[in-house]
């Protein structure tokens, strides 16, 4: 759109995948956090609750002033929506079922 990318060659990492490093380190100085590894059983029911909370909300502002739907949309909805983006990167990684 007639915008300069200020460099045009990729730039290669050959480092090693961060979150696997990462996760080593924590894992030899905090041995104790493994107990928090695993499947989080409420994880299926804040999503649902998420989900019919938003629906509810849209139902309740139908008659609503635009000014009023355009704040709820914007404060409201979008936690939920960054919340909703949260919830399919932990299922991206196997971390829910």
């Amino acid at each position: 759109m007639g915008q300069k990318v200020s460099r045009d060659e990729f730039m290669w990492s050959y480092t090693e995948e961060p979150h696997a490093t990462r996760r080593k380190e924590i894992m030899r100085k905090h041995p104790e956090i493994k107990q928090l590894f695993g499947i989080d059983h409420s994880f299926k029911w804040v999503v649902s609750a998420l989900v019919i909370t938003q629906i509810i909300t849209c139902y309740l502002l139908k008659d609503s002033d635009w000014l009023l739907v355009v704040l709820q949309a914007y404060f409201f909805g979008g936690v939920v929506n960054h919340s909703m983006t949260l919830a399919i990167h932990d299922i991206s990684h196997n971390v829910v079922y």
